[in-house]
């Protein structure tokens, strides 16, 4: 049915989108959303949370970074401040790319070294003399605005940090950390294997967005820096979350 294909195409875009939102931009009837929605959500398709908010449940591509940027200001705002508490002088630290680990820069207050693969966080250190800046070869993607392929691997694979910093598009303790591209996946993930300390930095709206590439377990970070605690994450759990925040 075309209408569930542009239902998926809009949460592609926007991760978590209200019911009375999408009636308006199909110009459809609430109820004829809710019907479409059930039939999504009975095939595995979207999960639909408290208060009439729907999230795609397995996300194909990451938003376009103007939309990113936009969202969830507040939150990745917090998270960014919460990071850099983690920086000691002279360190030298990974930041991944996204508009997440990007909020980190307005605090960093210490000397240190970051490499990063990201053109808008690198251009943005540029302009902080405490910032020892080095940037990863590879292909731009423009969409990520990002340096993310085999070359940028390589060049990872030789450097060792003190902490690396990672963005992720969902999380879940069942699923880990998750991305959109096996290539995304292999950089964060090499980052944080020749770091000492990682830190996932995630905004509690990628909670149970599935992607189908997987960065890592939580249990392979040290820290899970987000805008909630863990237990109003995991309310329910009966698992051991041994992350800090």
């Amino acid at each position: 049915m075309p209408r569930y294909k542009k239902i998926l195409e809009i949460l592609d875009n926007y991760e978590v989108c209200m019911i009375n939102d999408l009636a308006r931009l199909l110009a459809v009837s609430h109820m004829s959303i809710r019907r479409d929605l059930k039939q999504l959500q009975e095939r595995g398709l979207v999960q639909l949370a408290y208060g009439g908010q729907v999230k795609k449940r397995f996300l194909e591509q990451s938003p376009l970074y103007d939309i990113k940027e936009t969202r969830c200001s507040a939150s990745k705002k917090l998270i960014g401040q919460k990071a850099c508490e983690l920086l000691q002088p002279d360190m030298v630290v990974f930041m991944d790319g996204g508009t997440t680990v990007r909020e980190m820069i307005p605090y960093i207050q210490v000397p240190v070294t970051v490499i990063t693969l990201d053109l808008a966080i690198a251009m943005a250190l540029n302009s902080k003399p405490e910032v020892k800046l080095i940037l990863c070869p590879g292909e731009v993607l423009p969409k990520n605005r990002a340096c993310y392929n085999s070359e940028t691997i390589r060049y990872l694979s030789e450097r060792i940090t003190d902490i690396a910093f990672i963005g992720a598009d969902g999380f879940s303790t069942e699923f880990g950390a998750l991305t959109t591209s096996q290539i995304k996946a292999d950089c964060k993930w090499m980052a944080i294997n020749r770091s000492v300390q990682s830190a996932l930095l995630v905004d509690s709206s990628k909670l149970n967005i599935r992607c189908r590439h997987k960065i890592g377990d939580l249990s392979q970070f040290h820290h899970l820096i987000t805008d909630r605690t863990l237990t109003e994450l995991y309310p329910n759990s009966t698992q051991d979350l041994r992350l800090s925040q």
